[in-house]
C-alpha cells in the first residue's frame, strides 16, 4: 500500500514523491547511482549502461540497485507502487521487443530518458518480463507512476491484457485496482469542496453547519487504496500550486500525511502492522531529495548536484531512523 503524488510550486518547480507503506523495512537507503552505471538485465543478459545519474531510495542485491522510487539529474522521477492481483507479467522474452524486468523500470527509466514524452515513446517498444534478480527475491507485482520537471505524468501498468501507459492528469497514484478504474471512482465525489457550506432552509427550519469542514462530507476516511486515491485527489485538486522553497516542500509533506499509515490502523493477513515506513519529497529542479521516516519525522535532505556524478560506485546515505527530538529546555 502506498501513495504517490506531484505539485507544482509558485516558481514552477515540481516536486514529486510518496509514501512507503510495508509491512517490513527492506534494508532501504538513499543511494546515488552516478553517470554510465554497467548492469546486468536478468532478462536478456546483457549489459546495460546509465546515461544520467539517479538519487532514490533503494536497496542494493548483488550489486544492483533496487529502486523503490528516486529521480535523474535531469528531473525525471519515477516510482514504483504495489500492484497486486492485476500485475500481469511476459513468461519469456518478446522478440523484437526491448525486454525489462520489473525490478529494472525505475532504473532504466531514469537511466535513459528525460522528460515523460521520450518514456510514452520508449515504452511503445518495452515488454515487462517476470524475471527475478535472483532466486532469493520475490517478484516484484508493481505499477509505476513517472513525472518530468514540466509536471507531466503518466501511469504505466502491465496487465493480463496488455501494458498500458495512462495520461496521469490527477498527478497521484495509489495501488490495485487499475489506474483507469480510479480515475472513474473520483467522479462519484466531485460535489465535495474545502469551501465553507452554505446555509439551507428545510421546510420552516434554516439549517446551518455545525463546523467547518463540511463541504468535504462524504470523502472516504478509510485506508484502503481505493479511499486513499480519492482522498489525495481531492487534496489535490484543491492546490494549483504551493509555496516555493521549504514551505512547499512541508505542504507536500502534510498532504501525503493525510493518507500515511500509522501503526495499529492496518494489518495484514499474518496480523502484522503495515505501516509509511518512510515518506519521501524530490525537487525535481534542484536534484534534492528530502525524506522522514516513521520514527524520526525530522525532514532530511540529500542534494546529488553536491557529489560527483561521474562517480565509479554507488553511494549510499545513511537511513536516518532514530527519533531526533528538539529539547527546547
Amino acid at each position: 500500500m502506498c501513495t504517490a503524488l506531484s505539485l507544482r510550486t509558485k516558481e514552477g518547480n515540481h516536486l514529486f514523491g510518496r509514501n512507503m507503506d510495508l509491512e517490513y523495512n527492506f534494508n532501504q537507503s538513499v543511494h546515488l547511482v552516478p553517470r554510465k552505471f554497467a548492469y546486468k538485465n536478468v532478462v536478456t543478459n546483457e549489459n546495460e549502461t546509465t546515461k544520467y545519474a539517479i538519487i532514490g531510495m533503494a536497496t542494493i542485491i548483488d550489486n544492483h540497485p533496487m529502486f523503490a522510487d528516486g529521480m535523474n539529474e535531469k528531473g525525471l522521477a519515477c516510482a514504483g507502487l504495489n500492484f497486486p492481483g492485476y500485475a500481469n507479467y511476459e513468461e519469456n522474452p518478446v522478440e523484437g521487443k526491448n525486454n525489462l524486468p520489473p525490478h529494472d523500470i525505475i532504473l532504466w527509466t531514469l537511466g535513459n530518458f528525460e522528460t515523460v514524452k521520450e518514456v510514452k515513446k520508449a515504452f511503445e517498444n518495452v515488454e515487462i518480463v517476470g524475471k527475478t534478480i535472483n532466486e532469493q527475491t520475490a517478484l516484484a507485482t508493481l505499477h509505476w507512476m513517472v513525472t518530468d520537471k514540466n509536471g507531466e505524468s503518466i501511469v504505466i501498468e502491465k496487465t493480463k491484457e496488455k501494458l498500458s501507459v495512462y495520461d496521469n492528469n490527477l498527478s497521484v497514484l495509489t495501488n490495485s485496482p487499475t489506474f483507469d478504474w480510479h480515475s472513474t471512482n473520483v467522479r462519484q465525489y466531485i460535489r465535495c469542496t474545502s469551501k465553507y457550506p452554505e446555509n439551507a432552509t428545510w421546510v420552516k427550519d434554516e439549517l446551518k453547519p455545525l463546523s467547518r469542514g463540511y463541504g468535504g462530507w462524504g470523502l472516504p476516511g478509510d485506508f484502503s487504496t481505493a479511499s486513499r486515491f480519492v482522498r489525495i485527489s481531492f487534496l489535490r485538486s484543491r492546490v494549483y500550486e504551493v509555496e516555493s522553497g521549504i514551505k512547499g516542500i512541508t505542504d507536500f509533506f502534510h498532504m501525503l500525511n493525510n493518507v500515511a499509515l500509522p501503526k495499529y490502523s492496518v494489518q495484514t493477513e499474518e496480523e502484522i502492522d503495515d505501516v509509511t515506513q518512510y515518506t519521501s519529497c524530490m525537487c525535481q529542479s534542484s536534484g534534492i531529495y528530502y525524506y522522514n521516516t516513521y520514527n524520526n519525522s525530522r525532514i532530511n535532505a540529500i542534494d546529488m548536484n553536491k557529489e560527483n556524478l561521474d562517480g565509479d560506485e554507488i553511494k549510499n546515505f545513511a537511513y536516518l531512523e532514530e527519533a531526533d527530538i528538539n529539547y527546547q529546555n
